[in-house]
């Protein structure tokens, strides 16, 4: 299974352009404080994309488009996971998920009704800050910087998560390719908020590969 996540995710980035690497300064902390000014504010967004996903019991990649403005977003995933397509709202009423079949299910919250009824575990709720090369504010966490002052690595809500590439889209310079891992050593599952044996649990790992990001704001 893992020999075949790697394959796929080659198949990922097959015709991604890599970014030019970025310029080095002098204080890359001083340069990290204005990305997250810069960048906490962007909340409205169209990004497409693909995703790569891996458990313990099957594997798959999809397509992926979200399409957000503040808290309310609309997330499809298409791909041979054995679901076809998903759409996927957030509101603040709750969340909504349809699938191939038309059927409709609701719950409070996106992620837990994403994993409740495909079992793909996706931490959207962390994602919604990592795709913007940010961590989850006010969340404890540990991070790396590079000499350019971009965060290369993020581990956060019980995830490991590694900035592979970054590229810019129009005025902003963001993460392109995002890796990843759960972390398995009995850290809270934040999909159904219960803990997990870390003798049992066998994490997930996931790679998100930006195409395309559009309204930016």
């Amino acid at each position: 299974m893992r020999i075949w996540f790697f394959a796929a995710v080659a198949l990922l980035l097959a015709g991604c352009a890599t970014a030019p690497p970025q310029a080095l300064v002098g204080n890359p902390a001083l340069a990290w404080q204005g990305r997250v000014a810069e960048l906490s504010p962007l909340r409205t967004w169209d990004v497409s994309g693909r995703l790569a996903l891996r458990t313990a019991h099957h594997g798959g990649e999809v397509s992926l488009r979200w399409v957000r403005s503040n808290r309310r977003y609309t997330i499809d995933l298409s791909g041979p996971l054995g679901h076809g397509l998903v759409q996927l709202q957030q509101r603040s009423s709750g969340a909504r998920l349809e699938d191939a079949h038309r059927h409709v299910y609701h719950a409070a919250n996106a992620e837990r009704l994403l994993f409740r009824t495909t079992g793909w575990r996706v931490p959207l709720d962390g994602l919604a800050y990592w795709i913007r090369g940010l961590p989850v504010p006010g969340v404890p966490h540990e991070q790396n910087l590079d000499g350019a002052g971009l965060l290369r690595q993020l581990r956060q809500l019980g995830w490991n998560i590694k900035f592979l590439a970054y590229a810019r889209y129009g005025r902003y310079v963001l993460p392109r390719d995002i890796q990843l891992i759960r972390l398995a050593s009995g850290q809270p599952d934040h999909a159904t908020g219960a803990a997990r044996d870390g003798a049992r649990f066998r994490p997930i790992e996931a790679r998100l590969v930006i195409e395309r990001w559009a309204y930016l704001r």
